[in-house]
C-alpha cells in the first residue's frame, strides 16, 4: 500500500483545530436553572469545562476528518514488480582543476559531488551504477554494482586534481561500458563544462548537471628561466606572466623567493581579460625559484609556480683527435667558457679506460673499435663502426632540411646559403633522429643525427667542423649547433626537475631500495625495491623522492589556460539522461481506492449528523 499524495497528511494539524473548537463549544454553553436543587440534572461535561472528555459526536467528527485526509492522500495498493531487468546508469564526475574553484562556501567539486550523492540516493535499490572520475586520465572508481554503500564510499574518496580534463575520453569509456545490447545504460555527467563546449553528438546522448558560474581568477600563466648549460646563476634570467581571466580589473601582489629567501614583492594591477609580464633577475645564488600570487580569487592551483636556477657545473669532455684547427678552436672555447673542460688525446693514445672520467667523448675523424660507455659525439667519421656504415664522401653539399622539433635544433636556423665543404655519406641508424639533411645522387644524405642506444646518448656530425671553422664570423650557427649538442649529450642534474601537472616522469637514478614519495599534499607512498618509479604529477607543488639517503625533488607547475579560465555561461536547466529502451524494475499503483474512502466519509457524516441532532 502507498500514497500518491503524501503531502495531504499535513492537514493532520486540523486535529488540533477540532479539539480547540470542541473545548470552546463546551466553555460558552450556559445552563439556567431555577434552583440549585436542579443542579444535579446538568450534564457533568457542562460543569467541568476544564477537562477534555470527548463524547460520541466528537469521536465521529475525528474519524470523519481522518477519512477526508486519507482520501486526499490518494491511497493505492502497490503492484508487483515487472519482469524487465533493472536500470543501469553511468555517472561521470569531473575532477579537473577548475572544479576546485570556490562558489560561495563550497567548491564546484563539492557541489557536484553532493548533487551526485542526491542522485544516487534517489535511485531504486535494484539499479546498477558505475562511477567514472574524469581528469586528464579518466578512471573507473566504481564498476557496475547494486551495492549503493560501496559506491557512496568510492565517491567520498574521489578528490579533484590539478590537471586538465578529458571529458571526451571519459564519455567514450562510459559509452563503451553502456553499449551492451541486452542491458543498455544511461550516462550522466556532473561537471562545470558547459554542454555547448562538447561535440554535438554527446550533447544529445547524455544528461548534464552543470555547476559553477564565477570567473574570479588571476593566475600565473607561465614561468620561463633563460639559462644556458654554460651559464651560471648570475647570467640567468626569468620571466613571469600573470593573466587576469575575469571580466574586471584585478589587483594583487607578486612575491618571488629563491630557496625561501625573499627577492622581491611588488603590487600590480591587470586589466580584464589581459596579461602582464614581470622580469626577474640578479639571482644571488642558484636554487629553487618560487613565484607566488597573493590574491583573493576563486582558484588557488595557478597561484604558485616553480623553476630551477642551476648551479654552474663543469662538463668534462674527452676529445680524441689529431691536432687540427678544430682542437685549436675547442681550446679557445674552453678558455671563454668557465664550465667546459676539454682533454685531448690522439687516436693512437686512446684506450676505453681513458673515457672513464669523461662526461662526453668526442671522436674527430676516428671511430674506436670498442665504444666507451659514455655519451659520445662523432665528427666526420673516417671509417665504419659497429653501427656506423660509411658509403663515401661528397663535397659542396648544401643543407636542405632540418628537424626544428628536436631539442638540439630548437630556435636554431642552419645556414643554407653556403654549402658544406666536405661531408661523409652515412646510413642513419633506426634509433636516431635526423637533425640536418641534404640530397646527393637522388638520395637523402643525413648531415647530423642523434639518438639513444644502450642507455647512452649518441650524436653524429657527418661534415667536417675543422673545415667549416667553428669560430668564423659567418659560421656562428655551427658553433651554436655544437654547443647545443654538448648540452644535449651532457649529464642532466637529476636531483631537481620541473614539469607540468599531468606529466609522468620516470625516476631511475635512485638506489634500488624502497623509495618514499611525498606529494605536495604531504601524502606518503612507498615504492618497493626494484619497482620502476613512474611519478605522475597530479598536484601542483613539490614532490620529494628519497631512498637510502639520496633524494630527488620534482616540482610540478599548473599551466593550463583552459582550466584557469573558470568563467562559465549561465547554468542551463539540468538535462536528464535519456531513458533506456527496456522497462526497469518498478513498483507502481495497481488500484487507487480514494473514492471508497470518500464514500465512507459521506456515510460517517450522516451518522454524525443524526447523533448530533439526537444529542441536542
Amino acid at each position: 500500500m502507498g500514497f500518491l499524495n503524501p503531502n495531504a497528511f499535513l492537514f493532520a494539524s486540523l486535529y488540533a483545530v477540532l479539539i480547540a473548537l470542541y473545548l470552546w463549544e463546551r466553555y460558552r454553553r450556559h445552563v439556567e436553572v431555577p434552583s440549585l436543587l436542579l443542579w444535579e440534572a446538568v450534564p457533568e461535561a457542562s460543569v467541568r469545562t476544564s477537562r477534555f472528555r470527548p463524547d460520541l459526536v466528537f469521536l465521529l467528527q475525528l474519524l470523519l476528518l481522518t477519512l477526508l485526509i486519507a482520501g486526499l492522500a490518494q491511497p493505492y495498493l502497490a503492484g508487483r514488480a515487472g519482469p524487465g531487468p533493472s536500470a543501469r546508469r553511468v555517472f561521470i564526475l569531473d575532477t579537473s582543476a577548475s572544479m576546485q574553484a570556490r562558489e560561495g562556501r563550497l567548491t564546484r567539486f563539492e557541489e557536484a559531488r553532493q548533487a551526485l550523492r542526491d542522485r544516487l540516493s534517489a535511485l531504486a535499490a535494484s539499479d546498477e551504477v558505475m562511477l567514472i572520475a574524469a581528469a586528464n586520465h579518466p578512471r573507473v572508481v566504481a564498476s557496475f554494482s547494486r551495492d549503493r554503500a560501496a559506491t557512496m564510499q568510492a565517491l567520498d574518496k574521489v578528490e579533484p586534481v590539478d590537471t586538465g580534463t578529458n571529458l571526451d575520453l571519459a564519455l567514450a569509456i562510459a559509452q563503451r561500458a553502456a553499449a551492451r545490447r541486452d542491458r543498455p545504460a544511461t550516462i550522466e555527467v556532473f561537471t562545470d563544462t558547459a554542454p555547448p563546449q562538447l561535440p554535438p553528438a554527446w550533447r544529445e546522448r547524455v544528461g548534464f548537471v552543470q555547476v559553477g558560474e564565477s570567473d574570479d581568477n588571476l593566475g600565473i600563466a607561465g614561468l620561463q628561466v633563460l639559462q644556458g648549460r654554460f651559464q651560471d646563476h648570475r647570467e640567468a634570467r626569468a620571466h613571469v606572466v600573470v593573466r587576469n581571466f575575469s571580466h574586471r580589473e584585478a589587483h594583487g601582489f607578486l612575491t618571488v623567493q629563491l630557496d625561501g629567501d625573499l627577492l622581491s614583492r611588488r603590487g600590480f594591477s591587470v586589466p580584464a581579460r589581459s596579461a602582464r609580464g614581470f622580469p626577474v633577475g640578479d639571482f644571488p645564488h642558484p636554487g629553487i625559484l618560487h613565484v607566488r600570487l597573493e590574491v583573493d580569487d576563486a582558484l588557488a592551483a595557478d597561484n604558485h609556480a616553480y623553476a630551477w636556477i642551476r648551479p654552474a657545473r663543469t662538463m668534462n669532455i674527452l676529445v680524441v683527435s689529431e691536432p687540427s684547427p678544430l682542437t685549436t678552436e675547442l681550446q679557445a672555447i674552453a678558455a671563454a667558457t668557465g664550465n667546459l673542460a676539454f682533454r685531448f688525446l690522439s687516436p693512437a693514445d686512446y684506450t676505453p679506460a681513458a673515457a672513464d672520467s669523461a662526461d662526453v667523448v668526442i671522436f674527430h675523424r676516428f671511430v674506436p673499435p670498442r665504444e666507451p660507455k659514455r655519451a659520445r659525439l662523432y665528427i666526420f667519421p673516417a671509417t665504419s663502426g659497429q653501427w656506423l656504415t660509411l658509403r663515401g664522401e661528397v663535397a659542396e653539399l648544401p643543407v636542405i632540411d632540418w628537424n626544428d622539433e628536436h631539442a638540439v635544433m630548437r630556435a636554431l636556423r642552419p645556414p643554407v646559403a653556403l654549402p658544406l665543404l666536405r661531408a661523409q655519406v652515412l646510413d642513419r641508424p633506426p634509433w636516431a633522429d635526423a637533425l640536418l639533411s641534404s640530397r646527393s645522387g637522388g638520395q637523402d644524405v643525413p648531415l647530423a643525427f642523434a639518438g639513444e642506444r644502450d642507455g647512452y646518448r649518441i650524436a653524429c656530425i657527418a661534415f667536417d667542423l675543422a673545415a667549416e671553422r667553428l669560430l668564423a664570423a659567418d659560421h656562428v650557427d655551427w658553433l651554436l649547433l655544437f654547443l647545443n649538442l654538448l648540452d644535449w649529450l651532457g649529464p642532466a642534474d637529476s636531483s631537481v626537475s620541473v614539469l607540468h601537472t599531468g606529466e609522468i616522469q620516470i625516476l631511475d637514478d635512485l638506489p634500488p631500495r624502497p623509495r618514499r614519495i611525498i606529494d605536495p599534499r604531504a601524502k606518503s607512498t612507498i615504492v618497493p625495491a626494484g619497482a620502476r618509479v613512474e611519478l605522475e604529477a597530479l598536484y601542483a607543488g613539490e614532490y620529494r623522492v628519497s631512498a637510502d639517503g639520496h633524494e630527488q625533488r620534482v616540482f610540478a607547475n599548473f599551466f593550463d589556460p583552459a582550466e584557469s579560465d573558470i568563467g562559465r555561461p549561465a547554468k542551463p536547466a539540468p538535462k536528464a539522461a535519456p531513458v533506456a529502451a527496456q522497462p526497469a524494475l518498478s513498483a507502481g499503483p495497481e488500484a487507487s481506492f480514494s473514492p471508497w474512502v470518500y464514500a465512507a466519509a459521506l456515510v460517517l457524516f450522516l451518522i454524525e449528523w443524526f447523533a448530533a441532532a439526537r444529542q441536542t
